[in-house]
């Protein structure tokens, strides 16, 4: 064998070991190309959902209620904690009744409220008689840009 044979193999040898290094790099780039593809599908997916649902988000009211007693004098709160501003909020509660609950609502002529913005409140003023229902569960509706009769039963402390 001489040195232009060995020169020859070792040559083809370089040649296939090249060959196949191009063929591998081939192979894990177009792997690596497919896991990035997949991945960036996945992040703008999920960029989307995220999308739609703070755009439903935007849309709604998020009302709640709270009582308090200031000078022996009781008072409910509705506040809307929600980005979108409620509108035609009522209150349903036969436990708010002079009847029922033994509790009259001194200001209710103000309802149905007809607008509360994000953050806004209002009062309503409230006569317990004896005896009173100390834990009156209410139902809040309202309307807003997600939906028409939205609600929200809570119970209040009357203690």
């Amino acid at each position: 064998m001489s040195m232009d044979d060995l020169s020859n193999i070792i040559a083809g040898i370089s040649a296939g070991v090249a060959f196949i290094s191009a063929i591998f790099t081939g192979f894990m780039f177009y792997r690596y190309d497919k896991r990035l593809k997949e991945q960036e599908q996945k992040i703008n997916d999920f960029q989307l959902k995220e999308y739609a649902r703070k755009e439903i988000e935007s849309k709604k009211a998020s009302l709640r209620a709270e009582v308090f007693c200031i000078n022996g004098e009781w008072k409910i709160m509705i506040q809307n904690e929600g980005v979108a501003p409620a509108r035609n909020v009522r209150l349903l509660s036969p436990g708010l009744t002079p009847e029922e609950g033994r509790i009259k609502i001194m200001n209710e002529s103000i309802l149905p409220y007809p607008i509360l913005n994000r953050n806004d409140r209002f009062y309503l003023d409230l006569c317990l008689m004896e005896f009173h229902d100390i834990k009156p569960v209410i139902q809040l509706f309202w309307d807003d840009d997600y939906d028409v009769d939205r609600n929200i039963i809570q119970a209040l402390c009357l203690c």
